[in-house]
């Protein structure tokens, strides 16, 4: 026990005061000489005993009073009091880190492993009765249990069985979360304790307005938490990972050509002169590679493979490097095609050869003829508007409307539906189509179109303009960016429509992805649901343009079509934590599928009729690799769950920028348990007591009175 104002022990002298009142004001009885005294002998005695053991109570409440009077004005600190008192007990959230960084380590120990052993010795040393509650902050954050709990066993059971994720550090969500956790909670003492190997990408990608946004909200908290930082350090800070994989192709067909490359960096200190990279294609070996990778270097290796048949495979490019095998290697799920169906819709008919509306886009779409020995990928089938049907656009995974003057509403929703489960729509626009009708039912906000048709500009006597020469960053004409593969301005461009993007929401907006000299766009996409849509101010036929007699015309309308089929929509390429998605045909709808983790568990799965589709989904895809859904009635379909590649930057913050974000948080920095049991024992253990003793002094002195009050009325 320890007292801040020592000075004022002084003040227990007071207590001799009541003792020589006492002393000064005792009764001195007289002596009386009466006959009759003798009969009352008996009852004197026995009321100087009352009167003695009264005066004596009465005494020792007095000199009670200046006593604790001078304790309470001394302001004493008892440091183990609480603790003797069975008041320990503590709110206690946890914000554990468990991204996919947290796996690296060292000497037999991940830092997954240390913070564990670190969240589990708190809460052992957490006081009986305290509630508990663990928020994972890696990736998604969540909780480790759906509600606080009291029982410390069941925490540090499931604490044993989890393992690191593979997303980012989310420490701005997963403090907030934890925040809000312990709001909930019941303890008037509440701890917020986060445990992270603290890299410093994670602070570099999020503002320090987010740090001082969480200490706001920490300090305007009804009950304010005390904010601990434990930083875990396992292992060194290198490290090699395959940051990226890119291939040659929009579109794969069996045995066409892939060129594979892929991005190899080095995190770290140490250089390697012959680091082993290796090319897997559905788990077997496909080729290998060796490369000098120098301190925090970054280099490109290249495969090339041919896949023998279509269906869905898996490629993957490993490095044997570290342990740190979370990004050791990275995959691609890629589907190989046989044929690629589209279903061009013809809005102008014609017996005369290329008089067609898609006569010219057939061509570029098919450009090898029989007997040449070359196959084409690309299978078209034409129709008029009225043969646009379910029955027709089933099966094919682009739609092309070519000067189509407009749809029934029934076709409208079709190819509305169509987008949304992830097909393909390029329009095209021509002199027979009815500008109104598509600007409000296909324009409209949030409709199908990215653009607006307004007037026509051009005739054909004139000079006409040009598509504007640019640097593309688009997928599908990035290709143009080599003067040796065309060049989009070489065409004359005589008739064209003026367009501007089509009203919408955010989420629907539109994107223009090349424009004429005049500024005017000349082709936009926009997402739709599952789907992409490309519309051109301009026809695909040579009635307004020369676009088909130029050379780029055949890799353009390859690439638009090839693009708009390259996503494979829902994608199969996913982040950690995202859903896992696939659709298959509406009849399909009610039947099992399994799917099995990279784990190698078994997932039984039901798909459910949505629209036009039956659709499977799966959401736990916390797991890095390959993840095959399966049923007897379909091939195989491989979905790849990928890491971030930035986490793999293993750095730690600095010392000093630590204390930049403890300062930020109003936090403390711990290292140990130990740390913490001394922080904790000095903060919640060290208390103040004078309230307690002036309410006893008040009592005492309102018990003196009554008690004064009572022995004078019984003498």
């Amino acid at each position: 026990m320890t007292f801040l104002n020592a000075i004022l022990l002084g003040g227990i002298a007071a207590v001799g005061l009541p003792l020589i009142i006492h002393l000064f004001n005792r009764s001195k009885p007289k002596v009386v000489y009466w006959g009759a005294m003798h009969f009352l002998t008996q009852a004197v005695e026995s009321n100087s005993r009352r009167l003695s053991i009264e005066q004596l109570i009465l005494l020792l409440i007095r000199c009670a009073i200046p006593v604790l009077l001078a304790l309470c004005m001394a302001r004493p600190v008892f440091t183990k009091f609480a603790s003797l008192l069975g008041m320990s007990q503590a709110s206690i959230q946890i914000v554990l880190d468990d991204s996919y960084s947290m796996a690296a380590g060292g000497e037999g120990q991940t830092r997954f492993d240390e913070a564990r052993e670190a969240a589990s010795g708190l809460i052992d040393i957490s006081g009986q009765g305290s509630d508990i509650a663990v928020m994972m902050g890696g990736g998604m954050p969540r909780e480790l249990l759906p509600t606080p709990t009291f029982d410390p066993v069941r925490v540090n059971r499931l604490l044993a069985q989890s393992r690191p994720q593979l997303g980012v550090g989310e420490w701005p969500n997963a403090l907030k979360g934890g925040l809000t956790g312990l709001s909930e909670m019941s303890q008037p003492v509440r701890d917020l304790i986060w445990i992270s190997d603290f890299q410093k990408v994670n602070f570099e990608r999020n503002p320090i307005s987010a740090l001082k946004n969480i200490g706001k909200l920490a300090e305007e908290s009804p009950v304010q938490p005390r904010v601990v930082l434990f930083p875990i350090s396992s292992g060194p800070a290198g490290n090699v990972a395959v940051t990226e994989i890119n291939y040659s192709k929009l579109v794969i067909g069996a045995g066409q050509n892939l060129r594979i490359r892929a991005t190899v960096k080095n995190f770290g200190d140490r250089s390697y002169a012959e680091l082993r990279v290796f090319l897997r294609v559905n788990g077997e070996e496909r080729g290998t590679t060796q490369i000098p990778l120098g301190a925090n270097e970054e280099r490109q290796v290249l495969f090339d493979h041919a896949f023998a048949k279509s269906g869905s495979h898996v490629i993957e490019i490993f490095v044997d490097a570290d342990t740190l095998v979370s990004d050791n290697s990275r995959f691609a799920s890629i589907p190989v095609w046989d044929r690629l169906p589209v279903l061009l819709v013809n809005g102008e008919s014609s017996n005369q050869a290329l008089k067609n509306e898609t006569d010219y886009l057939e061509l570029a779409l098919r450009p090898f003829g029989s007997g040449r020995g070359m196959t084409n990928l690309i299978e078209t089938k034409v129709v008029s508007p009225f043969q646009l049907s379910s029955t027709e656009v089933d099966g094919h995974r682009i739609v092309v409307l070519a000067n189509v003057p407009r749809l029934s509403s029934d076709q409208v929703g079709l190819l509305t539906d169509y987008v949304k489960a992830g097909g393909g729509l390029l329009v095209f626009p021509g002199n027979r189509i009815q500008t109104d009708w598509y600007n409000k039912e296909l324009a409209a906000v949030d409709g199908l179109l990215p653009l607006i048709y307004r007037d026509l500009k051009g005739q054909q006597s004139a000079l006409g303009t040009k598509v504007a020469r640019q640097q593309y960053s688009h997928p599908a004409l990035d290709f143009f960016n080599n003067p040796d593969n065309g060049s989009l301005a070489e065409a004359s461009i005589k008739i064209w429509f003026n367009c501007e993007i089509a009203p919408s929401s955010e989420l629907y907006k539109g994107k223009v992805i090349s424009q004429f000299e005049t500024g005017e766009p000349f082709m936009a996409e926009k997402n739709f649901g599952q789907g992409k849509v490309i519309q051109c101010a301009v026809p695909c036929d040579a009635d307004w343009s020369n676009l088909p007699m130029r050379a780029f015309y055949v890799p353009l309308m390859q690439r638009l079509i090839m693009y708009l089929a390259s996503d494979v929509l829902p994608p199969r390429n996913l982040k950690p934590g995202q859903k896992l998605t696939a659709f298959f045909p509406v009849g399909m709808a009610g039947q099992s599928f399994n799917l099995e983790t990279p784990a190698g568990e078994e997932v039984p799965l039901i798909a459910e009729g949505v629209g036009r589709y039956s659709v499977v989904e799966f959401m736990e895809t916390w797991q890095s690799g390959t993840y095959i859904l399966q049923q007897d009635a379909i091939e195989q379909v491989h979905f790849c769950v990928q890491p971030d590649p930035t986490e793999s930057d293993l750095a730690p913050v600095t010392e000093d920028e630590l204390n930049t974000i403890a300062d930020h948080l109003n936090a403390s920095v711990v290292r140990s348990v130990e740390e913490f049991e001394q922080l904790d024992r000095d903060r919640r253990f060290g208390r103040e007591v004078w309230k307690t003793l002036l309410w006893l002094v008040l009592t005492l002195m309102f018990v003196e009175l009554l008690f004064q009050q009572w022995v004078t009325r019984a003498k």
